[in-house]
């Protein structure tokens, strides 16, 4: 049988009906065409991204955030200085690249 791609959104059903416990694993893994190991990967990663996701601040994301554009701005600075430099030296050897 030819393998299906299944979607994120297909495997958070597949964990949250896991987590209900109304089915077995292996009742929903045969329902579902995947291994039982399929099953508890998606698990894992969707409780390790839950737990990631209530443990992460806004304002640490922020502040992150704006270190980075601060840090693009100086970078692009001293691209624009470089520039200036290279065209004046060129101007002055005489070389037209």
């Amino acid at each position: 049988m030819a393998r299906r791609k299944i979607t994120a959104q297909e495997k958070l059903q597949l964990v949250l009906e896991n987590l209900k416990g109304d089915v077995s694993i292996s009742e929903l893994c045969r329902k579902t065409d995947i291994w039982p190991t399929q099953l508890h990967r998606f698990r894992e990663k969707a409780l390790e991204g839950a737990l990631e996701a209530l443990n992460s601040r806004n304002g640490k994301k922020d502040s992150e955030k704006e270190a980075l554009k601060s840090k693009i701005e100086r970078l692009k600075e001293i691209i624009t200085t470089q520039a200036s430099e290279i065209d004046l030296l060129k101007k002055r050897t005489g070389l037209d690249y």
